[in-house]
């Protein structure tokens, strides 16, 4: 579905990328009840008006920054699932790639994490099919891929495995990024980023590899 509006698309890339970056911040700071748009129209020195000439309501421009967030997953975890590489390089991969979400994308995971706490529970459950879909899916072919090379375990089913990868990852993703789960990460002195994504390679893969 298309969220923005026709006259939205035939923006130029500079004023488009300024109502988008508005957006998400405004987003991922106050969450989606309290986010206001007269901010955001401000934010991306636009009047509110020509905002709503470019989205209709405000759950559709929430819907398309989400769906931008989506994308930048969908590519990146397509890529890593395409390489020649072994079951557990995949993995290491992933874990290196939410660490790079988190540096470079660092309002989209604030996004994420907002998610959860907007009242509306229709909006969340569309946009949880939206956001989980695909890489629900890709991690489930990740882990069958390993199966039928006989580098992952058969004993349990892939969606089990994967959605126990998937987990770890969302962790890394708000103890990287979300400041209560930023001073529990802390309290455990992890190591730094990189290396952290090399120790939870390590546990992950000891647990899903074939015995």
């Amino acid at each position: 579905m298309e969220w923005a509006t026709k006259r939205f698309r035939q923006l130029d890339s500079a004023k488009t990328q300024r109502i988008i970056a508005a957006a998400v911040s405004e987003f991922a700071e106050k969450g989606y009840e309290a986010a206001n748009t007269n901010r955001i129209a401000n934010a991306a020195d636009i009047s509110v008006g020509s905002l709503f000439q470019y989205f209709k309501t405000k759950e559709d421009l929430f819907r398309y920054v989400i769906h931008l967030g989506a994308g930048i997953i969908e590519t990146d975890i397509g890529k890593i699932l395409e390489k020649e590489i072994s079951g557990r390089d995949k993995i290491k991969e992933l874990m290196l790639l939410t660490i790079h979400a988190c540096q470079n994308y660092p309002e989209y995971q604030q996004l994420y994490h907002e998610i959860t706490a907007t009242g509306n529970r229709d909006l969340i459950r569309d946009i949880a099919r939206e956001l989980e879909t695909y890489a629900s899916k890709g991690l489930i072919e990740l882990i069958r891929q390993g199966q039928e090379r006989g580098e992952i375990r058969t004993d349990l089913p892939a969606e089990v495995l994967a959605y126990t990868l998937d987990s770890t990852m969302v962790m890394m993703q708000y103890s990287l990024t979300v400041a209560y789960f930023k001073d529990r990460a802390r309290l455990y002195q992890l190591e730094e980023p990189h290396d952290f994504a090399d120790q939870m390679t390590e546990i992950i893969w000891s647990s899903l590899k074939q015995q």
